[in-house]
């Protein structure tokens, strides 16, 4: 208030007290400390003498008091007029700027009525107008030339903060106006802390706005230049996005990549994406059933080896395949093809070992009773049966046939009739979720 009233005293020489009794009254206004008294004081100031050529001293006396009366709706109203004639008054600005979000409703979920939006327009111009004219703004009356220059250093910060805590206080324009503001300013980082914010608290609501926050979180970590974050901030958030990126995309395949991507550039290029699990799911479906189309016996046999040489194997065994018989109806395919491996014994075998989509043995036939003569090795086999038992390493299918389910034996002899005592096929196995 003393700097303010200092500077509103220093009166240019053209101006003119009306007469004794007006400066007289602003002689006391000056010299009370009690701000309810000084505000009754000003009011008959102006009652008195409405055109007064320190109607511009009286106004800034005006913001004072109100600021120190905690009124800040008269307060940004008051300071809002200075600016009209004097926009690069600091009190004013910093007023506007400083204290202007009190004016706002603070529950999360609330309704802005005009005046609130009014207010808000108002803040965001004071704020860029500080930022960008900094070196235009006056000095407040006895402030020390360095002290005035560090202030004005770390001015922009300030502002920045407040201003992205304005913009987003309207939901509805918060996205558009941060987006606007990182890539005006692509070293803003409050307003890219703020949009990746933004965006990721949709995601249950929006969740197609994930990738472009994991994108402004990975620039966060990864941007070193001009207000970057610290080397601990970068390394905060870089475990964030690491864990978010992860659990969105289900592996960090391609977060390096991302990284070197948003280190380069303040918005994401057109046409970016990340893949959920979702996505990466129903690409995967999709892929799945293309393939069954295009050859249903591989692609099955395929999707078998990986279920049960997985991390999740011995659940899906229990619950999918142990003792089920295969194929299954509706699998687009009747029996298994491969190449017979071997056969023991060489005559009369009662166990195959068999090459399917392989070069290498990985089935075996198991048969309750032998197959006639003798076959080589090398020849095709078809087969279809109850499957008993499986490992990993080497990853070998047992199966228990029928001599009457096995097609392309060669050996001679009469081929066994079908067991009378076989039972039925077990349940097709389910697709693993």
């Amino acid at each position: 208030m003393a700097l303010a009233l200092t500077a509103s005293g220093q009166a240019p020489a053209a101006k003119n007290w009306k007469d004794r009794a007006e400066y007289d009254l602003y002689e006391a206004i000056t010299k009370d400390n009690a701000p309810a008294s000084r505000l009754t004081n000003l009011d008959k100031w102006k009652a008195g003498y409405a055109q007064s050529d320190y109607a511009d001293v009286r106004t800034k006396i005006y913001l004072v008091t109100y600021v120190q009366m905690n009124n800040h709706r008269a307060a940004v109203d008051t300071a809002v007029e200075i600016l009209k004639t004097d926009p690069n008054d600091y009190a004013a600005l910093s007023e506007i700027v400083g204290n202007g979000l009190l004016l706002e409703p603070t529950a999360a979920n609330a309704q802005l009525n005009a005046q609130n939006k009014a207010d808000l327009e108002t803040i965001e111009k004071a704020a860029h107008y500080l930022i960008e004219n900094i070196d235009k703004i006056e000095k407040p009356a006895g402030t020390a030339d360095d002290k005035w220059n560090e202030a004005k250093a770390q001015l922009p910060k300030y502002v920045q903060g407040k201003l992205v805590a304005a913009v987003m206080t309207d939901k509805a324009t918060a996205e558009t106006e941060l987006t606007k503001a990182v890539k005006a300013d692509p070293t803003n980082t409050p307003a890219t802390q703020a949009l990746a914010k933004f965006l990721l608290d949709q995601q249950k609501t929006n969740p197609e706005k994930v990738p472009a926050a994991l994108y402004q979180y990975a620039r966060l970590a990864a941007y070193e230049g001009p207000g970057a974050l610290d080397a601990n901030g970068r390394k905060s958030v870089d475990a964030f996005v690491t864990k978010a990126y992860t659990a969105y995309h289900g592996s960090a395949q391609g977060l390096d990549q991302l990284k070197m991507l948003a280190k380069a550039a303040p918005m994401p290029p057109d046409g970016f994406a990340i893949k959920s699990t979702v996505d990466l799911a129903k690409d995967a479906e999709e892929k799945r059933q293309q393939a069954l189309k295009e050859d249903p016996m591989k692609a099955f046999w395929s999707e078998t080896k990986d279920n049960l040489t997985g991390d999740k194997a011995a659940d899906l065994w229990e619950s999918n395949y142990k003792d089920a018989g295969l194929p299954a109806a509706g699998l687009g395919f009747t029996k298994f093809k491969g190449k017979l491996v071997s056969a023991e014994p060489e005559t009369k075998p009662k166990t195959l070992t068999i090459a399917v989509e392989s070069d290498a043995a990985n089935v075996k036939l198991v048969l309750a009773e032998p197959l006639p003569g003798k076959m080589e090795p090398g020849g095709d086999i078809s087969f279809s049966g109850a499957l008993k038992e499986y490992s990993k390493d080497p990853y070998m299918l047992t199966f228990e046939v029928e001599a009457m389910d096995i097609e392309g034996w060669t050996g001679k002899g009469a081929v066994p009739a079908r067991g009378a005592a076989k039972k039925a096929a077990p349940a097709a196995p389910k697709k693993q979720q």
